[in-house]
Formats: structure tokens, C-alpha cells, sequence
């Protein structure tokens, strides 16, 4: 008989304490909430290999460029283009934040390697962006 009002007493706490967490979680004002000191993380700019990457991938899947004529994403050899070149730190038009065009790039490529069960560099953020 008691183990039947504990249990509804201890679901009741165990509600009441992630109301509590959940308010401060999503406080709005001056102190910044942990969801926004999770999303806005800096972390160090990952080192790249070009010439890992030079032997197992075209050149143009990254210098590209953006031929607005025809509205695609061009490749031309000896005139290939940065990154940096396109992509800005934020979005512009068609065109991706360059945070964001490379892990888009990166990442998808790189997961797909690892399902195919083909060498494949990092993906996961600790991986790439090492402190």
C-alpha cells in the first residue's frame, strides 16, 4: 500500500523538477541560456589536407564557382577558385555561409566514404575542430 503513494509522488517530483530545469533552460533576458551558450560554440578552424584530398577528389566537387548565366556551379582548370571566394560568413543569395557550405561538403562526403566502408576523414565536430 505504500509503494502506491510513493511512486505517483516521485513521477510528481520528477515532472516538477524538469518544469523547473525546462524554465531556465529556455529563459529569455539578459543571462544567456544553456541552449545559448550550446549553439553559439566557437571552435578552432579544422586544418585541411589538400593533398589528401588532392588524390581522391575532383578538383571541382570545392573550386567552384557560380556562373550566373546558367545558374549553376562551374569548375574551371586554372582558374580555380577559394572558398573564401563564394562563400562568405553568411548566406548571400544562392550561395551558403562558408561554415556552412563546408560542412555540408565535408561531412556528407565523408559519411558517405565511412558507409561504404572506404577511408573517410573526420565527422564529428572534435574530430575536425581540434582544441
Amino acid at each position: 500500500m505504500k509503494n502506491k503513494r510513493i511512486i505517483p509522488g516521485i513521477i510528481f517530483f520528477c515532472f516538477a523538477l524538469i518544469f523547473l530545469l525546462s524554465t531556465h533552460l529556455f529563459a529569455q533576458g539578459n543571462k544567456k541560456s544553456i541552449l545559448a551558450v550550446f549553439s553559439n560554440q566557437e571552435r578552432p578552424a579544422p586544418q585541411f589536407d589538400h593533398f589528401s584530398h588532392e588524390k581522391a577528389v575532383a578538383c571541382d566537387k570545392c573550386h567552384h564557382i557560380l556562373d550566373t548565366k546558367i545558374n549553376q556551379l562551374v569548375y574551371s582548370e586554372g582558374e580555380e577558385a577559394d572558398c573564401i571566394d563564394g562563400h562568405t560568413t553568411k548566406h548571400e543569395g544562392n550561395s551558403l555561409a562558408i561554415r556552412d557550405a563546408n560542412h555540408f561538403s565535408c561531412t556528407s562526403c565523408h559519411r558517405s566514404l565511412k558507409k561504404e566502408k572506404n577511408p573517410a576523414g573526420p565527422t564529428t565536430c572534435g574530430e575536425c575542430h581540434k582544441k
